[in-house]
């Protein structure tokens, strides 16, 4: 009875709201917000997604028309609009995973828990390390996914609207993506000499003779504890062709503030914490 009398009341289906910005929940209400905004925020987030798509070759175009490859299902794919924290307009394509069938495998990422994230950071202080985060830029394209689907562009594809695409990389909204990236950034790391933690297989260490520098991974949130993490992001970028954003000292991670408290003692000493 709650459930439909939220349905009857509207519930759901009024404006949302994030981070005191209003988001839209499809392409048109995306351009009518852009129209009373006096702005193209919207518009610009929607073109650099299909932009970074495009140059991810995460489809494979088959022509003009809905070709029905053999031995491929059809689906759907939407976009998603978000506000992040520091006010960025976010848009990200998403597939419609539950059109196909469930797989037998594990189709999840892992991620590292917050319990070892407090540790790490503890452990990276009491040995003068330095402490940074990063996130993969669009994480789920770096890989190829296994599922055989495809879907008819609509019209916000532009030139390739109409046309027959099957997808080749880890879509978002897949079931298997993440479960994709977390394979491929597990071998990056093993091939950077860094072994998963027994008690945290998302917290991966590294032996460095005189300490251990660790990497957090949490789906595609990244938070380094070392003597140099700005060399580790380096090689990331530099040698696996990452896209790295957010490089530097946390401020917000996990969806929680970092900052540093010092307090001056009635003797004089200044403590940090």
């Amino acid at each position: 009875m709650v459930k439909q009398a939220k349905l009857s009341s509207g519930y759901n289906h009024g404006p949302t709201w994030s981070f005191g910005v209003q988001v839209p929940r499809n392409d048109r209400e995306a351009d009518l917000l852009d129209i009373k905004n006096g702005n193209t925020k919207w518009a610009d987030a929607r073109k650099a997604e299909l932009d970074q798509l495009a140059e991810y070759s995460t489809f494979k175009d088959m022509g003009l028309g809905d070709l029905k490859p053999t031995g491929y299902k059809k689906i759907n794919v939407r976009m998603i609009y978000a506000v992040k924290h520091d006010l960025r307009h976010k848009a990200r394509l998403v597939a419609g995973g539950h059109l196909t069938d469930p797989s037998l495998d594990s189709n999840y990422s892992g991620v590292v828990s917050l319990r070892s994230l407090r540790i790490l950071i503890t452990v990276a202080e009491l040995n003068g390390m330095t402490t940074k985060v990063a996130d993969v830029g669009n994480a789920y394209l770096e890989a190829y996914t296994r599922e055989k689907v495809y879907v008819v562009a609509g019209e916000g594809f532009g030139e390739l609207s109409g046309h027959t695409l099957i997808i080749e990389k880890a879509l978002y909204g897949l079931r298997s993506s993440g479960a994709r990236f977390h394979e491929k950034f597990a071998d990056t790391l093993r091939d950077l000499g860094y072994s998963p933690c027994k008690a945290d297989p998302d917290v991966w260490l590294k032996d460095c003779g005189t300490h251990y520098e660790y990497v957090c991974v949490y789906v595609d949130d990244l938070m380094v504890m070392g003597k140099d993490p700005d060399k580790f992001f380096k090689s990331l970028t530099d040698d696996y062709s990452y896209k790295l954003k957010g490089v530097g000292d946390p401020a917000f991670h996990l969806g929680g503030n970092f900052f540093r408290e010092m307090t001056v003692h009635s003797h004089g000493e200044l403590e940090v914490t």
